[in-house]
Order: C-alpha cells, then sequence, then structure tokens
C-alpha cells in the first residue's frame, strides 16, 4: 500500500529515532518505540514498516548486555519475522543482510554483533527461502542455549551433579521401601493361608466383592464426571452461542468478528454511504391519548416491521431513539447500489405504514462520507458521524409525512431506477441551502421490463 510524502517522512523520523537510541545504548526505549512501530505497520498494513521494526527489536534484544537468553531469542525471532515483511516488500537485499546476521550469531553468539542500518530502497537479486531463513533462525537460537551451558562454571555444575545425586538416592529410597511393602505383604498373606483354608476362601470371596464394587463406584463416578463435564461443555456452548447472538444483535457482522478476534474495533472512514432518518408526525399527541403499555406495544412492532425491511435491502440499522429510527447502506460492508437499495427500503416502510399502522412518518435521505465505529467501553455502541448524518436529519426535519424526501446527490446516484420531483430549496441548520427531491416512484417496478 502506498504512503503519502507526509507518512513516508513520519516513518522515516520514527525509524532515526530508534536508531538513535541504539547508538546511544537506550536499549529499553529502543526496544518500546520498536514495538509501537510494529503495531502501526500491522494496522496499515504496510509489510516495510512492521519489518523494519521487527529489525530494530531484534537489534535492540541482541545488542543489549543485560539481556537474557530468552531476550536474545525473541531477538533472533524478531530478525526471522523482519525477514518474511521485508520479503512481502521485494527488498531482498535487506533479506540477505539479516540473514548473513543470523548465520553471523550461530557461528559466534559471544561476538557483538555489529548489525548495520538497512536502507528501504535496497535491493537483490536473490530471495533466501523460507526453508533457509528458518533453519538459520534455529541454529542461530540453539548456539545462543549451547553457550549459556557453557556459561555455567565448575561450582554450578558440581551443585546439578548433587541434586541430579540426591535424586537418585531419594528414587533408591523409595523404590526400596515399595519392595519392602511388597514383601511385608507377601508375608501376611502367607501366614493368612497357613491359619486356615476357610478362612482364605471367606477374605478371597470377600476380596473380589469389594474389588468389584470399587470397580463399579469407580465407573459410575467416572461416568457421573463424564456426563457432568459433557453437561458443563454444553453449557459453555450454549452460552457462548447466545453471547455470540447476543453481539451480532448489537454489532455488524464484521465488527463483531473483529471485536472477538482483537478486543477492539477501529473506527473507519466509508466514502459511499447512504444514511435514512425517519420519525413519525405527532407522536407526542398520539402519546398523550394512549397508555403507556400499548403505544410502546405499537412502537415495538412497527419498529420490527421496519427492521425486517431494512435487513431485506441490505442495510445496517443503527440505532432507534424515541420514535426515530436511523439507519445506514454501505456500512460496514460496501455496497455500489446503497442509494437505490436505501430508497427502496424507504417507500417499502411508507407503503407498510399506510396499510398497518396509524403512525405516519417523515423519511429523509442523504449520501456521502461517514465515519462508522463502536463507541462505549462497557456497553457497545455501533453509530456513525459526518456531515453526511447530519444532512440527512435535516431532510427529515423537512420533508412531509407519508413521504420520502432525498437530497441532490442521492438523486443523482438514482440515474433513471426512480421518478423524482423537485420540491425547492431550504435552509438547513447549520449547514446551509439545500436542495430536495420527493420520491414518487419506482421506475422498476412500475415498469418491470
Amino acid at each position: 500500500m502506498p504512503l503519502g510524502v507526509g507518512s513516508q517522512q513520519l516513518y522515516d523520523n520514527q525509524i532515526a529515532t530508534i536508531r538513535d537510541m541504539l547508538s546511544r545504548r537506550q536499549y529499553e526505549q529502543a526496544i518500546t518505540q520498536s514495538e509501537a512501530l510494529i503495531e502501526s505497520g500491522r494496522q496499515q498494513r504496510l509489510a516495510d514498516v512492521e519489518g523494519h521494526g521487527q529489525y530494530l527489536l531484534g537489534r535492540a534484544l541482541l545488542e543489549n548486555p543485560k539481556a537474557r537468553a530468552e531476550d536474545r531469542v525473541r531477538g533472533i525471532q524478531a530478525l526471522r519475522v523482519a525477514t518474511q515483511r521485508f520479503n512481502d516488500a521485494g527488498q531482498v537485499a535487506v533479506v540477505d543482510t539479516i540473514t548473513a546476521t543470523l548465520r553471523a550469531i550461530a557461528d559466534s553468539a559471544d561476538e557483538a554483533f555489529a548489525l548495520p542500518y538497512l536502507s528501504t530502497k535496497a535491493m537483490g537479486s536473490r530471495r533466501p527461502t523460507v526453508e533457509e531463513i528458518d533453519e538459520t533462525a534455529l541454529t542461530a537460537i540453539v548456539a545462543l542455549q549451547n553457550k549459556e551451558i557453557e556459561a555455567l562454571n565448575d561450582s554450578q555444575l558440581r551443585q546439578l551433579l548433587r541434586i541430579q545425586q540426591q535424586d537418585l538416592a531419594l528414587d533408591s529410597f523409595k523404590f526400596q521401601s515399595l519392595n519392602d511393602s511388597l514383601r511385608y505383604l507377601r508375608q501376611n498373606i502367607l501366614l493368612e493361608e497357613q491359619r486356615s483354608l476357610t478362612r482364605e476362601e471367606v477374605q478371597r470371596r470377600n476380596f473380589f466383592i469389594v474389588l468389584a464394587i470399587g470397580i463399579l463406584v469407580a465407573l459410575g463416578l467416572l461416568y457421573l464426571r463424564y456426563r457432568s463435564g459433557q453437561q458443563y461443555q454444553e453449557r459453555i456452548r450454549q452460552e457462548q452461542q447466545r453471547s455470540d447472538e447476543l453481539l451480532l444483535n448489537i454489532l455488524p457482522q464484521s465488527v463483531a468478528r473483529e471485536l472477538k478476534e482483537t478486543g477492539k474495533a477501529t473506527a473507519r472512514r466509508h466514502e459511499h454511504t447512504t444514511v435514512m432518518f425517519s420519525d413519525f408526525v405527532g407522536f407526542s399527541r398520539i402519546a398523550s391519548t394512549r397508555e403507556p403499555e400499548d403505544l410502546v406495544a405499537d412502537l415495538d412492532r412497527t419498529f420490527r416491521a421496519f427492521d425486517e425491511i431494512i435487513e431485506r435491502h441490505g442495510l445496517e440499522k443503527i440505532k432507534t431513539i424515541g420514535d426515530a429510527y436511523m439507519c445506514v447502506a454501505g456500512v460496514p460492508e460496501v455496497d455500489p447500489e446503497h442509494a437505490m437499495h436505501t430508497v427502496r427500503a424507504a417507500l417499502d416502510i411508507q407503503q407498510y405504514l399506510a396499510g398497518h399502522s396509524e403512525f405516519h412518518a417523515r423519511i429523509g435521505i442523504h449520501s456521502g462520507p461517514v465515519v462508522a465505529g463502536i463507541v462505549g467501553r462497557d456497553k457497545f455502541a455501533f453509530d456513525v458521524w459526518g456531515d453526511t448524518v447530519n444532512q440527512a436529519a435535516r431532510l427529515e426535519t423537512a420533508g412531509c409525512a407519508g413521504e420520502v424526501t432525498i437530497s441532490e446527490e442521492t438523486r443523482k446516484l438514482l440515474g433513471t431506477a426512480f421518478d423524482c420531483e423537485r420540491i425547492g430549496t431550504f435552509e438547513a441548520k447549520n449547514i446551509g441551502t439545500m436542495d430536495r427531491y420527493r420520491v414518487l416512484d419506482n421506475r422498476l417496478t412500475k415498469n418491470p421490463s
């Protein structure tokens, strides 16, 4: 993905800052900044940026004289990941340089590593294979671990040998105790055999009875434990399914999947969308004459019908506020015909209200870019923001009951698929003068041929 001049300069400055930290031996700060650069590259899907972050992280972990063995192994793994990212970015010379560094580590793990800075413009003629890189990284890790073993002094080795000898002596004692116990048991058995053949038969019978009971009890306990485990797993599966269904009722499928996989959902800009607002005319008057329970039941039935209509046309419900209903097309999935789908849904809603409800709604529609994402920490809410949302709300306010009012931008996107009548202009609050159109009919429905 190509970067703008400003973004490229920002990443170059960040790389230069980390290099300066390494030259000053500020390894902890360099590790933190490198991890931040890696995260930026992953989020922006920039292989070369993530590769530089992995490479600088590997340098910081390997050059730090206070690093532990596991830190150095992590540094080698970071260099290995860097080769994969630079391979993806087509920077072959960089991959060759890192591979040579890994081979140097494998040859001499106790030497200081002079890791050269890698230019993002370097190119090479041959790419190392994935197997070569993996083998080199593994060899380097083994070399580091061997160095750790060789670093043990004689006192430490003697201590390890002493511990092993003590373990062997303890195992020998346990084995001897077990042999003594078995010998004592055999003597008791022989003594009982000598006392009385009748008693032997009784004891044998009792032993088998107890053994059979014990086996039955053990099998019963195992079966109960198995059944309990199965029921517990089934409850977990059901709860997980309910949790997934609840999450999908709150968030779009792609957003819910991203939230489950990463723990967060990034707000994104969508250039081609259409927003629809609807509001019931005279709702306060109707509410004053109805019992609250009956009013809420009618609202629920009406909004359920709205939900079915917009789902049929591929729109995403955003929220309801009192008697207002808001939805959008083209978010989060791209919809090339977002305007037509929204207008068809709006006409179906007005048709439903005309035949099945005492409510009469104004509907306003506008097309343009929005930013969509999740707000809140505990109770997630998927929402959209932008001037497109505000203009759709203004068009709804300026519309008439039973009609679908659209903007000039939406009308252009509809082309010849709908009959539209220009109503005129109006002053939209905080926006200015806007053209508005009334959708008269769907030509494709009226003339299917």
